[in-house]
């Protein structure tokens, strides 16, 4: 049982009663100093302090709380910054099986395996390449990112300008931000997904004030050590495929096929920039490994949400006021008509 003040101020309803009980008592110390004289009761004084004593609580407004509550809701949001610069189409990846596959198959398939292992949870994409976007706003919608792997491909050749490994870095804080003031209780995990080769002659930035929104995660490194020869990619070939002579690139000023080749340190210290770990997808190791690498607690986090009602039950009481009130208003008639 618990109280709900009908005045919906514990102050105005203490004055109330106070004024209640002032007045019952001022009129019952009239009537006991003139007891002699007066044609009321001790009965009637009864019924009166009971009228005053249920009006005092039905002003407390006694209430019956109700609590439930409901499970499996998640609270996590998963980003994905994926690289799409022209080395993500080298042919010598692998998932989980000695098939060999381009590096931007690799990293769908981790995408896709990652969402089963959210159930419930809220997903965001980042690409980068020439530049950086939020190409999948935040969605439960896991239909949603689906359709986002389907149109997930590399840039261009000619639409690209080198990798930096840093480019979704601005993005991914503004869209944490955005999370974090929305739901602040949240949790957010991060998957960079990549070959780690920094192609562009600049210095790259720190994934470092990530950290300050980031629970967990992993940079995922996909592709190959030995390398491979990096295809020429135009926009016709990501509508049509590259048939099956494909053209590849040189490197600068000479006629030798450029090789490109993983880079597994840059991608360990973008992990440790945003406290996350570092997996290599290869032909024994896909994303279920991480289960391993981080606390399983990210990987499904569920939240008991406890609801209360409040139930003012103030009817009985108004009842038991209302039957006293008719009785004193009988017995006032009653006396009228006993003096006339």
């Amino acid at each position: 049982m618990a109280f709900t003040p009908l005045l919906h101020s514990w102050l105005l309803t203490i004055l109330l009663d106070i004024l209640i009980l002032i007045c019952c008592g001022t009129g019952f110390l009239i009537f006991w100093k003139h007891r002699n004289s007066s044609d009321s009761t001790h009965l009637d004084w009864l019924r009166r302090w009971l009228i005053a004593i249920f009006a005092i609580l039905l002003t407390l407004g006694p209430t019956i709380v109700t609590s439930s509550s409901s499970s499996a809701i998640s609270d996590t949001n998963v980003f994905f910054a994926v690289d799409v610069t022209g080395s993500m189409a080298v042919d010598d990846a692998h998932y989980g099986s000695n098939q060999t596959i381009p590096r931007i198959q690799a990293a769908k398939d981790a995408v896709e395996n990652l969402v089963s292992m959210y159930p419930g949870a809220s997903f965001a994409g980042v690409t980068f390449g020439a530049s950086a976007s939020l190409a999948l706003p935040p969605t439960a919608d896991v239909g949603a990112v689906q359709n986002w792997l389907k149109v997930l491909e590399v840039e261009p050749t000619d639409a690209s300008n080198g990798t930096q490994l840093s480019e979704p870095v601005d993005t991914l804080l503004l869209a944490m931000q955005k999370v974090k003031k929305e739901y602040p209780r949240n949790i957010i995990v991060l998957y960079y997904i990549s070959d780690g080769e920094q192609t562009r002659d600049v210095e790259a930035s720190s994934f470092s004030p990530l950290r300050q929104f980031v629970d967990a995660g992993a940079a995922l490194g996909v592709g190959s050590t030995q390398g491979g020869k990096v295809p020429f990619i135009s926009p016709q070939d990501l509508t049509s495929g590259q048939g099956s002579s494909p053209r590849y690139l040189d490197e600068p000023g000479s006629s030798t096929p450029a090789i490109s080749k993983m880079n597994p340190q840059n991608l360990k210290e973008i992990a440790d920039q945003f406290s996350g770990t570092y997996l290599h997808l290869d032909q024994n190791t896909t994303v279920a490994s991480l289960s391993s690498y981080t606390s399983h607690s990210y990987l499904v986090r569920e939240t008991d949400r406890k609801h209360s009602m409040r139930d003012i039950q103030v009817w009985p009481l108004a009842i038991v006021i209302a039957l006293l009130l008719l009785w004193e208003c009988g017995a006032d008639i009653f006396k009228q008509r006993k003096y006339q």
